[in-house]
């Protein structure tokens, strides 16, 4: 399903209608919540990759129980736990948030509701507990709010493996946590990565386009060919996939900060379409190529 996304539409990823304002407002979807079907796709050493509506889910199973990474829209609660019903009969005991937005967090009280304990970094306890006015984004219930929080690292040792969790600093968002099974390989990103995709960088909750930059670097230097990549949205990706989005963005930075350096303004530089090179290749209906011009050229500004 989500390699076709570019077909059926954004609600199989973020649940939204076209272009809105931000992701944690999405409330309206092209596909309805009953058309949804949750996907999972073993990766091997009882890690799985789930898809639905929202962000890539992983799970680890196994005797200790389920250690889960994000868990989607509050609508999508009753078929992700039917999911993981399937492939395992153990609970959910702990969801990790590797950021605040809803289409990661929106199912954190049904999580809690069965028996799970929510964790993140620091900064997403704090935006959930306050919400965003500008996005008519409402405070959290308690429920909602993780309970753990860290800052840096923390690691689990679960189900046989070693879970480490670590935050990436003003990339996405300035909460951002990724999840490394180190024994296995694999890697959740949360939206330090949409594979294939122009990435939403959210500048009004501490994202940064050079940190997000600097943040993918970063992650090929804990990669090799073999990695499995479980990205905040897009299809199961490896070092390449990253290494392509880091020369994207590279680009579009440097074409941006051209005219920016010109002394454009937004509206010009948006106008001069600077980022054609890439616009076929990544545009989706949340990010196109002016909203990731605008994102740029008002990075820049802040500078």
């Amino acid at each position: 399903m989500i390699n076709n996304i570019r077909a059926i539409g954004l609600a199989a990823v973020l649940g939204s209608g076209v272009m809105l304002a931000h992701p944690a407002t999405a409330h309206v979807s092209m596909l309805q919540n009953n058309e949804v079907m949750i996907e999972a796709t073993d990766l091997g050493g009882g890690i799985y990759m789930l898809q639905g509506r929202g962000g890539n889910i992983g799970i680890s199973v196994g005797d200790d129980g389920v250690f889960m990474i994000d868990d989607q829209y509050g609508a999508m609660a009753e078929k992700i736990l039917a999911a993981i019903s399937d492939i395992t009969a153990q609970p959910v005991a702990y969801v990790l948030n590797t950021h605040w937005h809803s289409d990661h967090t929106g199912s954190n009280a049904a999580m809690t509701a069965a028996g799970a304990i929510l964790l993140s970094h620091d900064n997403v306890r704090v935006r959930l507990k306050k919400g965003n006015q500008d996005w008519d984004v409402a405070p959290a219930a308690d429920a909602a709010l993780p309970t753990v929080t860290f800052s840096e690292t923390t690691t689990f040792h679960w189900n046989g493996h070693e879970i480490h969790v670590f935050h990436f600093p003003n990339a996405h968002t300035d909460g951002d946590a990724l999840v490394h099974f180190r024994d296995l390989n694999i890697i959740h990103t949360g939206d330090t990565l949409f594979s294939g995709w122009y990435p939403f960088i959210d500048l009004n909750s501490g994202g940064s386009v050079d940190g997000y930059i600097a943040n993918l670097e970063a992650l090929v230097a804990m990669t090799d060919n073999e990695t499995k990549i479980i990205p905040g949205h897009g299809p199961l990706s490896g070092q390449a996939e990253i290494l392509e989005s880091i020369d994207m963005l590279k680009g579009a930075k440097a074409a941006v900060k051209a005219l920016h350096d010109q002394g454009m303004n937004e509206d010009e530089i948006v106008a001069a379409n600077p980022l054609a090179p890439w616009n076929e290749k990544f545009t989706w209906q949340f990010i196109n190529g002016e909203r990731m011009t605008r994102t740029i050229a008002k990075d820049l500004a802040q500078k």
